[in-house]
């Protein structure tokens, strides 16, 4: 029989964690008018193409609103305002 002791498994990247974690990765050094920029672009750019998906964006969006300030949550709804229209 294998031992487990000390066993971590395979780290799983999926899910808003992970969409969050490749977004600091990625777009960290932005400036908050320069990622507001790119997530319009992105969400123009992929219902265009159609394969927006809302659910992934709201898991996304539930994931980082922790970590935003009253004004930057505010400024985030905006945003989203902004992508339903």
């Amino acid at each position: 029989m294998k031992q487990l002791r000390g066993y971590e498994g395979k780290k799983s990247n999926g899910g808003a964690q992970g969409l969050y974690d490749e977004a600091v990765r990625k777009y960290g050094n932005l400036s908050e008018d320069a990622l507001v920029s790119k997530l319009i672009d992105l969400v123009r750019e992929q219902k265009r193409n159609g394969v927006f998906d809302e659910v992934q964006l709201l898991g996304f969006v539930n994931t980082i609103t922790p970590h935003l300030s009253a004004q930057q949550r505010q400024r985030l709804e905006s945003v989203l305002g902004m992508i339903g229209e």
